[in-house]
């Protein structure tokens, strides 16, 4: 694997990929689009002219496959949809990585003892229907059916989507999968740790748990000029004060915690009105559940707080997804992978969710991290050199043909 080409290879399809799945001159690849489905015939082309077997499922996972001795089955996988405006890394580098590996052990005449398969996965992202992460689950046997009646922003239902693509995921059970022995993923990392700690390889060790709330604090309406301030109800400050204290207060007790107020509102907005309305969106990630738990539990005592204060205030769990650890054994095969291939790496989390998340709590699973240029993700500046895709693509064939064909 001295050769270099196949990180040029990959290099190469990422931006062929990129540039024949564009909406409006931008990367956009929502699940069961027209550029969707540019993007799955690409794959069939790549999958065919590496000598592969090609398959789709009922729910629109892309499928290539080199069989092995027993049906027992080592998948490596990432997703194919994209974020809007997004970039040409994100999902479709382990893709495409993982199809380097199976292809380059077709074309050294390797059979292995478990069969390998590379998949591409459907709906990761949420960009279109926000469940995410149904191609995954259905192969887990964790998808319900009322994610298949989730809507888009369109009001199309992913069932009626689905659909009008040519799929059926109203028998997802011919999705699910019970023959899968470990499940391995590369991936840009989507920060800047590798790249400003000199690192080429990322071993993950947990990916952290995410919990989203919906805030609204209602206060009292007025008029800006003639309100003294002893007697205002500002929904506001209430809300400045409820982000202050719940991000100091976090950031001090879990150094591996994340707190992101993505959206904050008010109602009606005006320069000239105490508001009466605010409305923020809050995203909580750590990589312990029981911290997780007491992140929540010291949001909710702000949030009574305010209600003490004389004011209408709540906070809504809109998601909950627990932290997942990474199967210690395969952990220290990448590491070892990583050693023998003579890359610097560290032992990291993953502060995204990724299909790994799904599989890992079902299988074994490990991922792979490489560098992410400036920390940049979802992003059209999103890159990650030639050369550190090929330094993924060597660890992930290691680590592949040392599960594939053990002693």
């Amino acid at each position: 694997m001295e050769n270099i080409s196949y990180g040029q290879w990959i290099q190469d399809k990422l931006e062929e990929l990129a540039n024949q799945t564009k909406t409006d001159g931008q990367i956009w690849r929502p699940s069961y689009s027209d550029h969707d489905r540019t993007g799955h015939e690409l794959l069939r082309t790549w999958i065919t002219d590496a000598g592969l077997e090609w398959r789709e499922d009922v729910i629109g996972n892309v499928y290539g496959r080199l069989s092995g001795v027993s049906t027992e089955t080592i998948l490596i996988g990432s997703h194919i949809d994209t974020v809007k405006n997004g970039g040409k890394y994100d999902g479709a580098a382990g893709v495409i990585t993982g199809l380097a590996v199976l292809k380059f052990l077709k074309e050294q005449g390797v059979r292995p003892q478990y069969t390998l398969e590379v998949v591409g996965l459907v709906e990761e992202e949420g960009s279109r229907f926000a469940a995410s992460c149904q191609g995954s689950c259905a192969i887990c046997g964790t998808l319900g059916e009322q994610e298949l009646m989730e809507k888009d922003v369109d009001g199309i239902t992913f069932l009626d989507a689905a659909h009008a693509a040519g799929y059926a995921p109203e028998r997802m059970e011919q999705a699910k999968r019970d023959d899968i022995r470990a499940y391995l993923e590369l991936h840009i990392e989507q920060g800047p740790l590798l790249e400003q700690s000199g690192n080429t390889i990322g071993v993950v060790e947990n990916i952290v748990g995410i919990a989203t709330y919906d805030i609204t604090i209602h206060g009292e309406q007025n008029h800006a000029g003639t309100t003294v301030m002893s007697l205002r109800k500002d929904p506001v400050v209430a809300a400045a004060r409820l982000i202050s204290s719940l991000t100091d207060e976090i950031s001090a007790r879990s150094p591996s915690a994340t707190v992101t107020f993505g959206r904050v509102d008010t109602d009606p907005g005006m320069p000239n009105v105490i508001a009466g309305r605010a409305h923020l969106l809050l995203d909580m990630r750590e990589k312990d559940e029981e911290m997780l738990r007491e992140h929540e539990a010291l949001l909710m005592e702000l949030v009574q707080k305010i209600q003490s204060n004389g004011m209408q205030a709540e906070a809504v769990r809109t998601q909950w997804t627990r932290p997942v650890a990474m199967d210690p054994r395969l952990v220290q095969r990448v590491h070892e992978a990583a050693e023998v291939e003579g890359y610097p790496f560290i032992h990291m989390n993953s502060g995204a969710g990724h299909d790994a998340m799904v599989f890992g709590k079902k299988v074994p699973t490990a991922m792979i991290f490489v560098p992410s240029c400036k920390g940049i993700s979802h992003n059209p500046l999103e890159y990650t050199s030639t050369e550190d895709l090929y330094a993924g693509f060597r660890v992930l064939c290691r680590t592949v043909v040392t599960l594939a064909n053990p002693e």
